[in-house]
């Protein structure tokens, strides 16, 4: 089985659909798109509250990777002890 299912997910501009060009005001923690200005007062949390359906769908894309790992794993360990999988 795999043994690393970390996943990074490059979040968008809502305005946009930029992905790395986003420049952070360390101080305040703003964030402005490069790309089209647009500026994201809520910071990282409101990039990640607006990319939640992106993110969503990458956590089922890897719980089904998972499961099918898992699965194949499970009826290696059948066929090595003499079981007949079909």
């Amino acid at each position: 089985m795999k043994k690393n299912y970390n996943k990074s997910i490059k979040l968008q501009c809502a305005t946009c659909g930029a992905d790395c060009f986003f420049e952070t005001d360390e101080q305040t923690g703003v964030i402005t798109c490069a790309k089209c200005n647009r500026v994201y007062y809520g910071g990282y949390d409101e990039l990640v509250n607006l990319n939640q359906k992106r993110i969503e769908d990458e956590v089922e894309l890897t719980k089904e990777e998972v499961m099918k790992d898992l699965n194949k794993e499970i009826m290696d360990v059948f066929k090595k002890n003499g079981f007949k999988v079909r």
